[in-house]
């Protein structure tokens, strides 16, 4: 619905355009609105400002409703998200210890501690379990894969009773 009514509001822009064009010595007021059949209703298209609206009939009366410009809210939205990314960096480039963004006669902040009961990180930024711990780990992985060859096995099986049925 959404893009016929685009179609139809580009369509009646390019109608309008030379109309206007060859009365623009004598402007009049019934001149302004342009209305074409949509559907149960009407489209209005403003010559002055070349906004949209949607008119139908409720409750007894005539009622036009502007057609939001979905470019308008697009490239809003565009401009609302790159000044947040560019906040969002200016943040962590100061919370990472970045002169970029740091306030003049503040000391750069230090990393964090661990929070307690998580395990210790190795060089590379990954955690370092004690031997029961990955004995641990080891004993959940070997379940995990029991159960996930089970599972693909069970499926395999299904699959080629319903693959010999169709023959």
């Amino acid at each position: 619905m959404r893009i016929a009514t685009l179609v139809l509001v580009a369509v009646l822009g390019a109608v309008a355009w030379p109309a206007a064009a060859q009365r623009a010595d004598r402007p009049q007021a019934d001149d302004r609105y342009v209305l074409a059949p949509a559907g149960e209703g009407y489209l209005r298209l403003d010559r002055q400002n070349g906004r949209v609206a949607e008119c139908s009939l409720r409750n007894d009366s005539w009622r036009c409703v502007p057609v939001p410009d979905a470019q308008l809210a697009l490239e809003a939205e565009i401009a609302r998200l790159a000044g947040e990314v560019a906040s969002l960096r200016a943040e962590n480039a100061r919370l990472s210890g970045g002169t970029d963004n740091a306030r003049p006669g503040t000391p750069p902040r230090s990393v964090p501690e661990a929070a307690p009961g998580t395990p210790p990180r190795e060089e590379d930024g990954r955690p370092r379990f004690s031997p029961e711990e990955e004995a641990e780990l080891d004993k959940a992985l070997d379940f995990t894969e029991q159960a996930m060859r089970r599972f693909f096995g069970l499926m395999k099986t299904l699959r080629d009773e319903y693959e010999g049925m169709g023959k």
